[in-house]
């Protein structure tokens, strides 16, 4: 079973009662992506810090299994582009954990302590899917006034949706007034500029895979600009979540259940696994 968040730093929380509480487990897979564009929309940096967290309200603290994917690789290049891998520059895990079927099979074998608490860590340097793009476009239309259009594209899948999006971008000093549209028809959407930090808050609730929205805002200045008002702009930063994705591909194949020494198991219990990505610096140069 899968669940949503709406919140990557959102704790697990769950009511155990010990009177007849269903047994339950918790998998949170968390990747903060980190991503800078050049004033062209290329992409210039890339990466991803993941985090597999788990939570157990199992009784009997048996041993658990968690298996991954089968074509993971761990080493920068060590894939060598094969379809279908996935590959991490490097992990960590928690002091539990077993690894005498890793190498072999990608099985994770450990006893989990009590509370919540992280069991691998990973980084991902390598090429993944980037799931929002930014374009920006910049013209000077007089002395006194420039315009800056910015574009945002979701290359997520059509399934999936990008939440709490908000776009900024710092203008110049000389800033005496600010105007920005969104276009016709626009719902869900809202833009702010604040005088005095000289700064424009766009904010998008939600964006569907496969879509893209533009902002086009109007400058005035007080001083008719120079040949550098361009790195008085920007850069545009972004930060957003996504539900139910990850662009490393990182999967659960199953988590197993141990049975104790007796030979038994916990009883028919529930295994949540939840994946969330969420913008950790994610900038486009102007």
């Amino acid at each position: 079973k899968t669940t949503s968040s709406d919140a990557t730093n959102k704790p697990i929380s769950f009511k155990h009662s010990k009177n007849g509480g269903r047994d339950e487990i918790f998998v949170d897979i968390f990747e903060r992506i980190s991503i800078t564009f050049n004033s062209k929309g290329n992409l210039l940096h890339s990466a991803i810090d993941g985090t597999i967290q788990m939570k157990s309200y199992l009784s009997g603290n048996p041993d658990l299994k968690l298996a991954l994917n089968e074509e993971l690789t761990i080493g920068k290049g060590s894939s060598r582009g094969s379809f279908g891998v996935v590959e991490i520059d490097d992990c960590n895990f928690h002091e539990c954990v077993r690894l005498d079927d890793f190498e072999s099979q990608r099985i994770i074998s450990f006893t989990p302590p009590d509370g919540e608490f992280v069991v691998m860590n990973y980084r991902i340097t390598g090429d993944f899917r980037v799931p929002f793009r930014i374009f920006p476009f910049f013209e000077l239309s007089s002395p006194y006034k420039i315009e800056l259009i910015v574009k945002i594209r979701a290359d997520i899948p059509e399934n999936n949706s990008g939440t709490n999006i908000v776009v900024q971008f710092p203008v110049p000093k000389t800033t005496s007034s600010v105007s920005s549209t969104t276009g016709i028809g626009v719902t869900g959407q809202t833009t702010e500029y604040d005088s005095k930090k000289k700064n424009v808050t766009w904010k998008i609730k939600k964006m569907g895979g496969g879509t893209e929205h533009t902002l086009r805002t109007k400058i005035v200045l007080t001083k008719a600009h120079t040949s550098n008002v361009r790195k008085e702009i920007g850069p545009v930063s972004l930060q957003f979540e996504i539900p139910l994705f990850n662009p490393s591909n990182l999967q659960v194949r199953y988590l197993r259940i141990m049975p104790n020494s007796s030979g038994q198991t916990a009883n028919n219990p529930y295994r949540w696994v939840r994946y969330v990505t969420k913008s950790q610096s994610y900038v486009c140069r102007l």
